[in-house]
């Protein structure tokens, strides 16, 4: 006999998580106790052992190792394609998800066949909370979505750091856009998703426990704001006109050559500040390349 589909497939994609991923293992493998499910860990060329750590305690989850760091989308890409739940539900390396929450979102896209994608809010250890979506598209501020009948409130976009998807819905619109190196993949895929008629919703009342920042702690400033600066054009250039996504561009430049300036005496006595001009520096050269290698307009 054929064995039964995974209800669920939990997707954490690590690059060097440290006691981080420990503790969201040590969440999920809790969280899933009872239902079919697989946990899948793909690793980003970690070299902090913390893949190997988090294999010895938890052995029945599915170790992926991938042999650089492709980045988010394409470590859950990884997962994506060898998981075989009817749900594949992302998760950060940093957040811890407990029972009830995953039943949540579980519960309501069982109930639902028309959401696609369902997300949640979170929470960090200092009781710093994060609502998890946002109800407009990136430069349509202010222009939040139509609402829809059923359960879980429509949004534009939900994160990636506790995302559910149909499988059915990937199937159609396809996986995440390896393209964004870091951010914005989730917006993007939400969007798509959209498009294609499916829901996008969030569940307000439903928080997982997420430590803000622990991942993108691990490298500098100026690396994070070119990858989201780089994420932002390729956006607009997906799925904007060509004359909308020349003038982000512009507006993108123009703003961090003021930064810049505003920055350059600072610079000279403070760390910080020349941090800052670096960050700045990113910006500019992303606004000015059109995105990441080049890939960021239209086509």
């Amino acid at each position: 006999m054929e064995e039964a589909r995974p209800e669920v497939s939990v997707i954490v994609v690590n690059w060097n998580g440290g006691a981080a991923l420990a503790s969201c293992l040590d969440s999920v493998v809790a969280a899933v106790r009872g239902r079919r499910a697989e946990v899948v860990l793909v690793d980003n060329a970690s070299t902090d052992g913390s893949a190997e750590e988090a294999l010895g305690a938890h052995p029945e989850v599915k170790l992926i190792r991938n042999g650089a760091n492709v980045g988010f989308a394409g470590g859950a890409n990884k997962g994506l394609s060898e998981a075989s739940g009817e749900i594949l539900l992302l998760l950060n390396p940093d957040a811890q998800i407990g029972a009830e929450a995953l039943g949540r979102v579980l519960g309501v896209m069982q109930q639902d066949g028309r959401i696609g994608i369902a997300g949640c809010g979170s929470v960090d250890g200092e009781g710093r909370s994060a609502p998890g979506y946002e109800m407009s598209l990136p430069g349509q501020r202010g222009v939040s979505v139509a609402r829809r009948e059923g359960q879980g409130r429509d949004v534009a976009w939900v994160s990636g750091a506790c995302l559910a998807a149909r499988r059915e819905m990937v199937e159609e619109v396809g996986p995440l856009d390896e393209g964004f190196f870091m951010y914005s993949e989730d917006v993007d895929w939400c969007y798509r998703a959209r498009g294609a008629g499916w829901r996008v919703v969030t569940l307000p009342e439903v928080t997982i426990r997420h430590e803000l920042g622990t991942s993108a702690a691990q490298v500098t400033v100026a690396a994070r704001a070119r990858w989201a600066a780089e994420s932002r054009v390729r956006f607009y250039g997906k799925h904007y006109s060509p004359a909308r996504a020349r003038w982000l561009r512009a507006r993108m430049a123009a703003a961090a050559l003021l930064g810049m300036v505003w920055r350059v005496l600072p610079a000279a006595f403070s760390g910080a500040a020349r941090e800052g001009v670096r960050a700045k520096w990113a910006v500019l050269g992303a606004a000015l390349r059109g995105g990441r290698d080049g890939r960021g307009m239209r086509g």
